[in-house]
Order: C-alpha cells, then sequence, then structure tokens
C-alpha cells in the first residue's frame, strides 16, 4: 500500500495538470506562425538572427491570410499583410509578410535595430470572412472588420480584435482608415480570425479566436 504522502502528492499533480490551459490545434498553428514571423523579422533587421527550424511545420500547411502587426507603446509601428494568401504554404506567406514588415511600412519611418527590444509582434490568420450588412454587431474583442469601398473597391481598411472597444468605434475608424466620403459605396465584413501576441523578445504572450 503506498505512503499516504505519495497518495496526496499524486493527487495533487492531477489536479495541477486538470488545471492547465489546453490549447486548441488553432492557437497551436498561430503560435508556429508567430514564431516564423519573428525569426524572418529579426532576421531582416538583425541579420543572422534567423532560424529556420521555425518554418519547419509550416512548410506542408495550405497558406491562409496572414496579417502581421509590429507596435510599440500601443502605436502601430508597421503593419502588413493580406486577407488572401499570395504563396501556396503557410511557410512562403509567413516570410512574405514579415519580410515586408520589416522592409518598412510606407505610413511609418523604416524599423531599426535598436527598436526591436521595445516591439510587440501580432500574426492574424484568417479563419473566415463574411459579408455583413452593417457592423453594429461585432464584438470588437473577439472579431474583425473589414470594410471595402469607393469605385471599385479600391478603398479598404481593417480594424483588428482588440483595437476598438464599440462595435460603432470600429466603423468609424474604417472608415476614416480608408478616406470614404459621404455618398461612396460601402461593404462590411466580419473577419474570423486566430492570432497569437507577444513581444519580439517575449515573456509573456496572448492568443485569440474562436
Amino acid at each position: 500500500m503506498p505512503a499516504p504522502g505519495r497518495v496526496l502528492r499524486a493527487v495533487f499533480l492531477v489536479a495541477c495538470f486538470s488545471l492547465l490551459p489546453v490549447r486548441s490545434s488553432a492557437a497551436t498553428e498561430a503560435l508556429g506562425v508567430w514564431a516564423a514571423a519573428r525569426d524572418a523579422i529579426l532576421d531582416r533587421v538583425a541579420p543572422s538572427s534567423f532560424d529556420s527550424r521555425s518554418l519547419a511545420g509550416l512548410s506542408s500547411m495550405p497558406s491562409k491570410g496572414t496579417i502581421v502587426t509590429l507596435s510599440r507603446a500601443g502605436k502601430t509601428r508597421a503593419c502588413q499583410g493580406s486577407l488572401h494568401p499570395e504563396a501556396a504554404t503557410q511557410r512562403d506567406e509567413t516570410v512574405r509578410v514579415a519580410r515586408a514588415v520589416a522592409a518598412g511600412d510606407p505610413r511609418h519611418p523604416v524599423l531599426r535595430p535598436s527598436e526591436i527590444p521595445h516591439l510587440l509582434l501580432r500574426v492574424s490568420l484568417v479563419r473566415s470572412i463574411e459579408s455583413i450588412p452593417a457592423p453594429n454587431g461585432l464584438n470588437p474583442s473577439r472579431d474583425g472588420l473589414w470594410l471595402r469601398g469607393g469605385e471599385g473597391g479600391e478603398k479598404n481598411a481593417i480594424i483588428l480584435p482588440g483595437e476598438a472597444k464599440t462595435a460603432s468605434y470600429m466603423a468609424n475608424e474604417a472608415l476614416r482608415r480608408a478616406g470614404i466620403r459621404a455618398g461612396e459605396t460601402v461593404e462590411w465584413f466580419r473577419l474570423d480570425l486566430d492570432w497569437h501576441e507577444a513581444p519580439l523578445f517575449p515573456t509573456t504572450s496572448h492568443s485569440g479566436g474562436q
């Protein structure tokens, strides 16, 4: 018969393991893409940092729309990506978008190596795009918003989950970013996204999606 101490220890361990969060396959995928994007950005901004092992699990994965965002002190530092992938595999799409971010966002100055310790990296993967009549029913902490408008749909804006506190603000900010004028045609789309966010030198991280 096992000693009482061993029994209690075994029960304690089982209880602890049962409290550990179970990472969904979607969250695991987002984390893997995040790691690959991080390495590709570091390799561009601070050469010789790239570790190709982070890409191994993505080489056979069909690509998804991928958005890579760098922020500093709560403000966007650079953002690049597409709702519709251009590369065949997630490996190639991740590297393509991450290197585009590292090369520079035309709306912001070129990234400097000295900024790396201060940057937060977020990678968002597009699960689905749903046409909606209006954005007032969206959940800003969970849903993304895509606005397409203007002649031929040439004006676009994307609001990612967590960038707004209300659906009304999401709509108004999307209109502002896209430069939509009164009377112009507008289409609204709900974005279902899986995402992972953490510092480039991570101490804590956060994943999201449904």
